[in-house]
Formats: structure tokens, sequence, C-alpha cells
């Protein structure tokens, strides 16, 4: 599924600091749930209040809301906000009634001596006309002073199934940055993340001999995913032989299930030195240079 024009860099969701003003935009509840659930822990373990704005669908109880994310059940730290709270009968929710409350529980949380104000939530319904993506840009840009002063931060979610596209755009433009899952691997050579458009892994550095551990992992880590996987590998160095292996084991798993795995983003060289070992036949392998 194509991103919006000019969509945000991806910022690993621990990275985030007090002062970001961050959206997700997500295709899959999986996707949803992995970055969120990063989200919620790293503001546990770093002490900062976490105020969950909660639509239709979300739970409305704190203890429900981190059971959802597989995390323990603190009884203080964690609010709720229903957005229902915030709307006349069935009509829209007011940008402003919005941050008002989003102010009163900043001033809340230091006075509770917490470090920050951590916030996450779909606020608005899917902008469907003109009207709906001008509130929208009223809602960010009121929320974007409120995190000005660096006490706050937040991830703002946007299911990109069900938003106009021109509200996808207006979305990434209030933002000064987009959020993704934290890498299933980093160190200084490699980093490998989990992706889910499509599924699949990006790599990133060096594969050789010290990285092998680490590269099974993460290719175990999605080895239950049904369907077919890539794995980008545009910003891979030459890998060793040994990693090759690991890659063309995976796919002939995968083969076993009648799944596939599909190397993109490949260099040239790299193709060579497999279509002349032969492990371009491996089942369930597909191979597709990098372009350029």
């Amino acid at each position: 599924m194509a991103l919006p024009r000019g969509a945000l860099h991806r910022t690993p969701v621990g990275d985030l600091r007090p002062g970001d003003h961050a959206c997700l935009l997500f295709a899959s509840d999986e996707e949803r749930t992995a970055v969120l659930r990063e989200f919620v822990r790293g503001g546990l373990d770093a002490q900062d209040k976490i105020l969950y704005l909660a639509g239709r669908r979300d739970p409305h109880d704190p203890a429900a809301l981190l059971d959802r994310y597989r995390l323990p059940s603190p009884r203080t730290g964690v609010e709720v906000l229903p957005l229902d709270e915030l709307r006349t009968g069935d009509g829209p929710l007011e940008p402003a009634a919005l941050r008002d409350r989003l102010r009163a529980a900043a001033t809340r949380c230091r006075a509770e001596g917490y470090r920050a104000l951590r916030i996450a939530g779909e606020p608005c319904p899917a902008p469907h006309d003109g009207r709906d993506v001008r509130r929208l840009l009223r809602y960010e840009s009121l929320l974007g002073e409120e995190f000005a002063a660096g006490r706050a931060l937040a991830v703002c979610q946007y299911d990109v199934r069900r938003c106009a596209p021109e509200a996808l755009d207006a979305a990434t433009s209030a933002h000064t940055r987009g959020v993704g899952p934290d890498p299933l691997v980093r160190t200084a050579d490699l980093v490998v993340v989990r992706t889910y458009r499509p599924p699949g892994l990006r790599l990133e550095g060096r594969v050789d001999a010290s990285a092998h551990r680490q590269l099974r992992d993460a290719l175990r880590s999605v080895a239950a995913v049904r369907g077919d996987l890539r794995l980008e590998m545009s910003g891979v160095e030459f890998p060793d032989l040994g990693g090759l292996r690991l890659l063309m084991s995976f796919a002939r798993a995968r083969a076993a299930r009648h799944r596939s795995v599909e190397l993109t983003g490949l260099a040239p060289r790299l193709c060579q030195v497999i279509t002349l070992i032969g492990w371009d036949r491996t089942p369930g392998l597909r191979l597709a240079e990098r372009v350029g």
C-alpha cells in the first residue's frame, strides 16, 4: 500500500523524546499494536504519564488497555480519555476541547512528578471531506503548540485504509516526523527492522559471521507470518556466504509451506554471485535487483 505524498522518515518509536509530535500511518492492527506497545512500555520505563485517547473501538479501562498490549497493569501512571466525552451527541470532536483537556493533563502530570506526558490514540475519525481535513489540521496545529515546551510527546495514529488521500497528506504535513517499530536488531554493523507494507524485514549494514545469530533471530520473528515475505536489502553491504545460506534456508522453509521470500534491492554483483552458486533456483526464492 502506497504512503502519502511527502511521507515522513520513520523514526524508531523508542527514539522519541519529550517535545516530539510524531505520526503513525498504519495499515494493519498488527502494525499499530507493535508500535504502540513499545510506545507505552517506553513510557512506563521512563516514568512518564500515559494518556490514551480512546475511540469507540478502544478499551476505556487502563488495565484492559495494557492487557491489549500484553503489558503489566500498574495502578498509577496510565489514564484513558474517552473521546466521546468531548463530543456533543454525534457531532464532531472539537479540537480546542481536546487541546484544553491535554493541557490540563500535562499540568497534572508535572504536579504528580512524572517526567512527561506521553499521549497516544487515534484522535480524529477518518476524514471524508474538506471540512474534516480542515478540522484535522486545526487539531494538529493546536496539539503541536502544546509540545513546543518539551513537556509532552505524542503519537497520532491514522489508518491508511480508512483515510482519504488528502487527509493522509494533511496528517504528514502537520508532523515533524513519522514513527515506526523499534529495530529487531540494532548493532554498530547491522540494523534489521520489521516491515508491514509489505510484510517482511528491512536490512541495513554488514552481514558477517558476528551478525549471523541476530539475523537468524530476526528471520524467526517473521517465520509465522502468513503469505509471502519481502526482505529489503538495498542498504546491505555484500553479505558473507554464511549470511546468504541463512537466507536460502529461510526461503526453503517458507517454500515447504507454499510461501515465498523475495529479496529486493540487491546489488547486481550480489545477484551474480547468487546465480553463479546456483542459489537463484532455491525453492521459494525470488530475486529483484536494485534499480538505478
